[in-house]
């Protein structure tokens, strides 16, 4: 081709327009990937493309899917409906569409069983050990033993017994009513604690802290790669079992739970940002309204793979799955949860879902902006309803915006709530829409049992990170007695209940002194017994007053009331439950308390 050589419009458009194999790359402008399951060469858009031409990428997206109607509009209109049904197929994902309409609400009466008042009231220590029970101790103490062995270059046995491990649990709980700052501290002459160091000594409080142990090291078909947490597995799902047991509530909040732990040598600690102990390892917890908690799943970190509703929604999921279907169970979660898959998910099982949703989850659904909120005020709201009436998403403003996603609730009825205004310094009426109010009802389960932990939860220091998951299933199992004590007080209608406290002394001194103290004092007044060391305790609990072992008369140097009558002064002393009992012809007070 020769320079001078001067092209016409002609030739330029006959270069524009000629066949498609002279320009490298435009053989198929479609945006498909072969590898893609949902993939189709013989669809519409692939035939569409294969005979549009290079450049004209407009009508290599003209065609639909067969599924939505074909409106007779000009072309320009065709082109935008062609491209956003071109994105409902990104990623395999089915995009959703939503309408500006009232949210009409489903049949969802619940169906599941309720919970039944008791025959009586257990003891505290009988609730406790619907939790922590003797075959798990029992496996405790076997591993312990066998740890202890394994571990001494003499290989001395620790020899423990079942018993002893109640009495370690019920210091360790004692040790959560008068707080110390370490443990040496309960035995040393300055912070002496009796109510602690009359019942085991130091060196053997020690001795089996160290030598805690749930499953055999040397059992390599134990140590499986993708379980973290296999030193304590027999351990957590035991007590998962108990837990599983509860009948489940119709409303369950799903949430996070952090165990404090700052060591290092632990497979899955974790960094959660903003939380109280933001160092420890993380627990799914899905809990009934009242605190109670049904299901459990240890953090272990993230995985390669990829699942469509996020790690958030496989959480909800796989603890929802331990729910019975078609019960219209009602599960709330927060926004690092709640999406809309993860709705249309459970709705198959006629779970119903209630959550905060974040801005970037919204599924293309357009709501009106946080500025235009504000401009009508606190209390305004906006809200749009999935095509298929499936789902609703609201978001409303008070002092800012949240955004919320229900199944089963939406903006109607609508009810008035105090909130404080800093312009007039008083409380003002705000709109709030129904599924704000169903939130607030409902989610705080969780945190409601986070907080009877910290009430008196010791925090016992270990190089062991699992023996932290240990100590922290303890008090789950405590706290889950105490709410279920309640709840049971609740349905009989039972006014005076123990506080927490009270309980949680009951549960230990019962642990404590459930076994029969060895030997038979003496009742010769010339040899009278040494001086019982003064012991302080919230009282006598029924575990221990009627278990008919062991309460041995011994005589007192001081005269005391009896404990039964109030009336009769008297020496005689019950050496197991340390108080005084008269023995009379009239009346013998000494056998009467002991009766159950």
């Amino acid at each position: 081709m020769k320079r001078n050589k001067h092209y016409t419009l002609h030739d330029a458009l006959e270069a524009i327009m000629g066949d498609d194999s002279e320009f490298e790359g435009c053989d198929d402008s479609s945006d498909e990937d072969p590898d893609d399951p949902l993939y189709n060469p013989n669809s519409q858009d692939r035939e569409s493309d294969e005979s549009s031409e290079c450049g004209d990428s407009d009508s290599s997206e003209s065609s639909t899917s067969d599924d939505v109607p074909q409106p007779n509009v000009n072309s320009g209109q065709q082109n935008t409906s062609v491209l956003g049904k071109k994105q409902e197929t990104v990623q395999g994902k089915t995009q959703l569409s939503w309408r500006n309409k009232p949210f009409e609400a489903p049949e969802c009466t619940f169906k599941g069983p309720h919970v039944t008042p008791p025959d009586n009231l257990l003891s505290p220590l009988e609730y406790f050990r619907k939790f922590i029970t003797p075959e798990m101790l029992e496996l405790l103490k076997e591993q312990t033993n066998l740890y202890s062995v394994q571990k001494s270059a003499h290989h001395n046995n620790v020899n423990t017994t079942v018993k002893e491990l109640e009495i370690l649990i019920g210091v360790y709980l004692r040790m959560g009513l008068c707080q110390l700052s370490g443990n040496r501290a309960y035995w040393e002459n300055d912070t002496r604690c009796p109510m602690v160091a009359d019942v085991m000594s130091r060196n053997r409080f020690q001795n089996l802290l160290a030598t805690l142990h749930f499953i055999d090291n040397t059992d390599v078909s134990n140590r499986q790669a993708e379980d973290k947490c296999w030193k304590i597995r027999p351990w957590l799902d035991m007590f998962r079992k108990q837990c599983l047991d509860i009948t489940p509530e119709e409303h369950n909040s799903i949430d996070e739970q952090m165990v404090s732990f700052r060591g290092t040598h632990s497979p899955i600690r974790q960094y959660v940002k903003g939380k109280p102990h933001p160092w420890g390892l993380k627990i799914w917890s899905r809990c009934s309204a009242s605190g109670i908690l049904c299901d459990f799943a240890v953090y272990e970190g993230g995985t390669s793979k990829k699942s469509s509703l996020g790690m958030g929604g496989d959480v909800v999921v796989k603890l929802c799955e331990t729910l019975p279907s078609d019960h219209n169970y009602k599960v709330f979660a927060d926004n690092l949860f709640s999406s809309a898959p993860l709705v249309l998910n459970l709705l198959q099982r006629k779970i119903y879902f209630v959550g905060t949703l974040r801005a970037n989850r919204l599924a293309a659904c357009q709501l009106e902006d946080e500025k235009s909120l504000a401009k009508r005020g606190r209390g305004s709201v906006d809200s749009r309803v999935e095509k298929e009436e499936s789902m609703v998403i609201v978001k409303w403003y008070d002092n800012k915006s949240v955004i919320l996603i229900s199944s089963y609730c939406g903006v109607e009825p609508q009810d008035n709530a105090q909130r404080w205004s800093k312009a007039d310094k008083a409380f003002v009426e705000v709109s709030r829409p129904h599924i704000v109010k169903q939130y607030n009802t409902f989610m705080g389960g969780v945190d409601l049992l986070d907080a009877c932990i910290a009430r008196c939860k010791y925090h016992m220091r270990s190089r062991r990170w699992y023996i932290y998951l240990f100590w922290h299933t303890i008090m789950l199992g405590l706290v889950n007695a105490w709410l279920i004590y309640r709840r049971d007080c609740k349905l009989l209608g039972v006014q005076n209940t123990l506080k927490q406290r009270r309980f949680q002394a009951e549960v230990a001194t019962s642990l404590i002194l459930w076994q029969a103290q060895r030997g038979r004092p003496s009742l010769s007044a010339t040899s009278p017994p040494p001086p019982l060391p003064k012991r302080i305790r919230v009282g006598v609990p029924d575990d221990v007053r009627t278990d008919q072992v062991a309460h041995w008369p011994v005589k007192h140097d001081k005269r005391g009331r009896c404990k039964l009558c109030k009336i009769n002064a008297t020496t005689t002393l019950c050496e197991k439950c340390d108080v005084r009992l008269c023995f009379t012809e009239e009346r013998n007070c000494f056998k009467l308390y002991h009766l159950a």
